[in-house]
């Protein structure tokens, strides 16, 4: 059974302990806000890559020193970057850290609100970055990708591994390395914990919740096949579409049910997009004639093989419960939220009520807008809806805007990948623990491929001029 409450980080080290902690992360945040100032954009961004998959957990719990460090860049990218304007996505994400700020004064733990504003913080520093390195060409970003992808090989590589060879994941869950790049709670496994990785029929590779490498390897995968279709030279082009495959792979291998479907679903998504603005009559019949079949195919297995849908079942159930619980909350907390980690709290009185005759287990909401109203209330709740919304209603803009393009072009394939990248979020944030920007893993390639999916670059033509404003420093991309 896991502890209500949890050792934090004060209550757990002596007053000395803290304070040279303390010091030796101001000090190292110190020296990469410097580093903000000085690398280039692509440099910048590249970094913040790798620190997404490695993360370097330590002291603060799931606040990472890789999350610090991204979220230290936002300094410097804010004064290079932040001159040519901010789009009315970005001053909702400002607004959205700044609100956050201020509920840190009903959280019931500092922690776990300074997690959640920086994984705001940090994504505001990566989305100005990505912005930079495509401001004048894609190459920017695909260079900084192009760092990156040993990193990605390597977990979509463990993945699968780990899938097939179960005792080798165990063996790394249970070693040292594991309690620096695997999220905390990866000691408990040694100790039999239930933690859905530790399941011959899932794997998370460096990460501890499979759930949570599966949204990060597809979306990862999407950014990736944008980044093939720039033209990036042939060694990149191939190392570029041997991650997609092998991260699509591997996403899948997680054995996460939300790949099964999104996989299919999103693109089929995208492609009605794409000829309903060209062929509206055509793309009607054909949506409705494919509802039809997925209704028909679903009462179909129900009827022959029931048994294929009893997991998926047991699992909206769960979902369910949790979600009355976050609404039995609403009334007397409509406005302020529970605020930071008191949901803990929630859920362990409600628990006996909600899961009878099951022993506690501090499941979260599963739901990215009831977690959104948990931590920080109803302002964060509307802002939440609104972020999740804009780069997807961004690309389908730019879908109207090409209607008169061909179809079958690689403006057409770049709408359809980056659709899918940002509405997978989404999508799998409306059953499981996931924040609109997906988690500390995902921030930076979320950043990026917002970046994208806001850029007058996506779906032109390549050899189609781009209008850009002047720059106000020197190049730093």
């Amino acid at each position: 059974m896991i502890l209500v409450a949890e050792p934090s980080f004060l209550d757990s080290r002596t007053p000395l302990e803290i304070v040279l902690i303390l010091a030796a992360a101001l000090v190292g945040a110190a020296f990469v806000v410097f580093l903000s100032f000085r690398l280039p954009a692509r440099t910048l961004l590249g970094v913040a890559f790798v620190l997404g998959v490695l993360q370097f957990f330590g002291p603060f719990g799931f606040t990472s020193l890789g999350l610090l460090a991204i979220a230290a860049l936002l300094p410097g990218a804010a004064w290079r970057f932040g001159r040519d304007g901010a789009n009315l996505w970005l001053w909702l994400l400002i607004v959205l850290a700044v609100w956050q700020t201020v509920s840190v004064l009903w959280a019931d733990k500092l922690g776990s609100a300074a997690y959640g504003v920086l994984l705001t913080e940090a994504l505001v520093a990566v989305f100005l970055i990505a912005r930079e390195t495509i401001r004048e060409s894609p190459q920017g970003l695909v260079s900084a990708l192009r760092i990156a992808s040993p990193f990605v090989l390597l977990q979509a590589l463990l993945v699968s591994l780990f899938r097939f060879f179960p005792d080798l994941e165990y063996a790394y869950l249970t070693s040292p390395i594991a309690r620096i790049l695997t999220e905390p709670g990866v000691e408990l496994i040694a100790d039999g914990s239930t933690e859905n990785v530790n399941d011959v029929f899932k794997a998370g590779g460096l990460f501890l919740n499979a759930n949570t490498a599966s949204l990060f390897l597809a979306v990862v995968a999407c950014l990736y096949a944008w980044a093939a279709l720039q033209r990036p030279g042939r060694r990149t082009f191939w190392l570029f579409l041997a991650v997609v495959a092998v991260s699509l792979d591997a996403t899948l291998g997680t054995g996460s049910k939300t790949p099964i479907v999104a996989m299919v679903a999103l693109p089929l998504l995208a492609v009605f997009a794409l000829v309903a603005v060209r062929r509206p009559l055509v793309a009607l019949v054909v949506g409705v004639a494919g509802a039809a079949a997925a209704v028909g195919g679903i009462a179909l297995i129900a009827a022959v093989r029931p048994r294929l849908l009893d997991e998926t079942i047991r699992t909206l159930d769960e979902r369910r419960r949790l979600w009355d619980v976050v609404l039995a909350q609403v009334p007397e907390h409509w406005f302020t939220g529970l605020g930071f980690g008191n949901w803990r709290l929630t859920i362990a009185e409600e628990w006996r009520m909600t899961f009878p005759g099951r022993g506690l287990q501090l499941f979260p909401p599963h739901n990215l807008f009831s977690q959104a109203w948990a931590d920080a209330g109803l302002v964060a709740l509307l802002l939440t809806v609104a972020l999740s919304l804009g780069p997807i209603v961004a690309v389908l803009r730019r879908i109207w805007r090409h209607r008169d393009d061909r179809l079958l072009s690689r403006g057409s394939l770049e709408l359809l990948v980056v659709f899918v990248g940002v509405s997978w979020v989404l999508t799998h944030g409306m059953l499981d623990t996931t924040t609109f920007l997906g988690d500390n893993h995902l921030v930076p390639f979320f950043g990026a491929i917002v970046a994208v999916a806001f850029s007058e670059r996506l779906g032109r033509r390549q050899d189609e001029r781009v209008d850009s404003p002047p720059a106000v420093v020197s190049q730093a991309a």
